[in-house]
């Protein structure tokens, strides 16, 4: 007669005495990075599973201060896109971890597990065809022997490859995100910010239709609104949206849209099509992934992160 086996459950590697066979992938207390190299906050806990004791989730933490006031949640080791001395970068972006199951100690059972990789789109762990990502999921350097009276080792990835891996030659529309939130040029500001509010973003694309018209940013709102005294609740958006909106076409190169964020210094770019319709919207984090030149990523991260020469 079968059995039923119990779901395994989660242990914080804080609370118990395992440690990690490979020192440098115990990354507690390092900052994480969504895939458009915006800081989520830092990892505070590291949970595995008490059957085959590998690492499942990472304990985030986002503002707050002192501790107070802080959000916490759970994010797959599936997501890690790579891991660097000092920061953790995942493949998603900040509005998909805004809107994750808050991590509550009282509800961490399988329901809640499942939720959360549900969210994300993976499958849980201990279904029949889950296969473990490579943690870290880049080769890393000669490993140290480890003994067998270690109380936590995990299995050697020696063939890990980098999530990031992709083809050079791709276009825009292959790596570009096609569910964008806009707003309508008739909009209050008050609408708008809303939306922003609710998807925990900065930019919104301003559309009349399938038509492009715009860009209004939370910076529109602060210094061309609420700063000349307007009323939020009846100032329209197209009267503080920024009309000339930086592009680019589906069917070019993601090369192109890389060296456009650089010279721009911009982390997004809105994607049309021929006939000037918006189709997308495509971040760093997009072509880092496609490329898989993490070099050259960090190097564009860079330029884009140095501060504009000031207006005179």
């Amino acid at each position: 007669m079968a059995t039923h086996e119990p779901q395994p459950t989660l242990l914080r590697l804080s609370d118990t005495e395992f440690r990690l066979a490979d020192p440098s992938e115990d990354v507690r207390g390092q900052k994480v990075l969504d895939m458009a190299g915006e800081e989520l906050g830092s990892v505070d806990d590291l949970f595995i599973d008490d059957r085959d004791h590998k690492v499942r989730f990472l304990q985030i933490t986002s503002g707050g201060f002192l501790g107070l006031g802080a959000t916490k949640f759970l994010l797959p080791v599936d997501a890690i896109a790579r891991l660097t001395a000092d920061a953790v970068y995942i493949q998603q972006g900040r509005e998909q971890v805004a809107g994750a199951p808050r991590y509550d100690p009282t509800l961490v059972d399988e329901r809640y597990m499942t939720d959360v990789y549900s969210h994300y789109g993976y499958p849980p762990f201990w279904g029949l065809d889950y296969e473990y990502p490579p943690y870290p999921t880049y080769v890393p350097p000669a490993r140290s022997e480890t003994t067998a009276d270690e109380p936590y080792v995990r299995e050697a990835e020696a063939t890990a490859v980098p999530l990031t891996h992709g083809q050079r030659g791709m276009q825009v529309k292959d790596v570009m995100t096609t569910q964008v939130e806009v707003v309508h040029p008739e909009a209050s500001l008050w609408e708008a910010a809303q939306k922003m509010a609710n998807l925990d973003v900065g930019p919104l694309p301003v559309c009349a239709g399938d038509q492009l018209v715009g860009m209004l940013t939370d910076r529109d709102i602060t210094i061309r609104a609420t700063a000349e005294g307007y009323d939020p609740k009846t100032t329209r958006v197209h009267e503080v949206m920024t009309p000339d909106v930086l592009y680019v076409f589906a069917d070019q190169d993601v090369d192109e849209a890389m060296v456009l964020m650089t010279e721009h210094q911009i982390r997004r770019l809105v994607v049309l099509n021929r006939d000037k319709q918006l189709v997308g919207i495509v971040s760093l984090g997009d072509l880092v992934v496609s490329t898989g030149d993490t070099v050259q990523a960090g190097e564009t991260l860079e330029r884009i992160s140095e501060p504009a020469e000031p207006n005179r």
